[in-house]
């Protein structure tokens, strides 16, 4: 996502990611590593239920379609780590566009842990969302 940041911002755009760690353990994430976004602690988790995004269950994490997905990220060089204290693995994310008036135009709410859209689809989601601007 990093990598086409630029373009989002180029399209009128912007990107928000929400955690639902601690506002203190977020601190910590985030001095890791340098975001260009804004990143937000959302402990109680009410943008998520805003949003409809569920936990799942140990059983769907371990699903064999889950764990293939999992292996694809490990050959192409990601690499799990132990969750820290108060992660929750079974929360599951959702990647959001809301036009200026705050409308949800594209919502793609995970089914399971690895389920996300392609970065190529948020940003075609984000054009449609200038193009309705400005016609």
């Amino acid at each position: 996502m990093q990598e086409q940041y630029e373009e989002i911002l180029r399209l009128g755009g912007a990107v928000l990611v929400v955690s639902f760690v601690s506002p203190a353990q977020l601190t910590t994430y985030l001095a890791a590593g340098a975001f260009p976004f804004p990143v937000v602690a959302d402990p109680t988790r009410q943008g998520y239920q805003a949003f409809g995004l569920e936990r799942t269950s140990w059983s769907a994490m371990l699903a064999v379609r889950s764990v293939l997905r999992y292996l694809r990220l490990i050959l192409r060089g990601w690499l799990p780590r132990r969750p820290r204290e108060g992660e929750d693995v079974l929360q599951l994310g959702g990647d959001f566009v809301l036009d200026a008036t705050g409308q949800v135009v594209y919502a793609h709410p995970s089914g399971e842990p690895t389920d996300r859209p392609s970065v190529s689809d948020l940003i075609d989601a984000v054009r449609q969302v200038t193009v309705k601007k400005d016609s």
